[in-house]
């Protein structure tokens, strides 16, 4: 598939602001390239619990990108909670394919009020709190728990472009991992 010459990513995720990073970084990565968000499954929980499980999303995500997209990477970005010393914070890890070769960036971490690590605990999923919680709709879709909790100082796009660029590091710089 190619589109002028461009570089297609596929990305599992039709999440306006995953999609918006990851073409930034890629475009300032590698130049022209055409981002095609995928619409599929996680296949981890709604709401991800330790690092094992939202890498496991990131990399299910990027494999569904790249296959369906038919383009050179594929990338996958999940947020989930991590619980260290009895409290909940935030973290994210994004997944970059290619072939056979899958590159790791992971961060985000924030703390995560009591009452929202609560409703966490009870089953619930982040993105859907932060909107009961804040009167919002789509926060996750937009400046995401991040963005409120800083003010609107940093917000999700700003936060998945660096790791967006570490899970890039493998294929910028191969010859460190050969």
């Amino acid at each position: 598939m190619k589109d002028k010459g461009k570089m297609i990513i596929g990305v599992g995720s039709t999440n306006p602001v995953k999609v918006e990073a990851v073409e930034k970084v890629f475009r300032q990565a590698f130049g022209e390239v055409l981002v095609i968000p995928v619409e599929l499954s996680s296949g981890v929980s709604e709401q991800p619990v330790g690092e094992s499980e939202t890498m496991q999303g990131a990399e299910n995500r990027a494999r569904g990108g790249y296959k369906q997209s038919g383009g050179k990477f594929g990338v996958g970005i999940e947020g989930g909670v991590v619980k260290i010393d009895n409290k909940l914070y935030e973290c994210a890890w994004v997944a970059v394919v290619n072939g056979s070769t899958i590159g790791f960036g992971g961060g985000l971490y924030f703390e995560l009020p009591e009452q929202i690590s609560q409703k966490i605990l009870e089953g619930g999923e982040l993105g859907p709190i932060m909107d009961e919680m804040t009167g919002k709709r789509d926060v996750k879709r937009k400046m995401g728990a991040i963005g409120i909790f800083s003010k609107g100082n940093l917000d999700r796009k700003t936060a998945y472009e660096q790791i967006i660029w570490g899970a890039l590091i493998k294929f910028l710089s191969p010859e460190w991992f050969s």
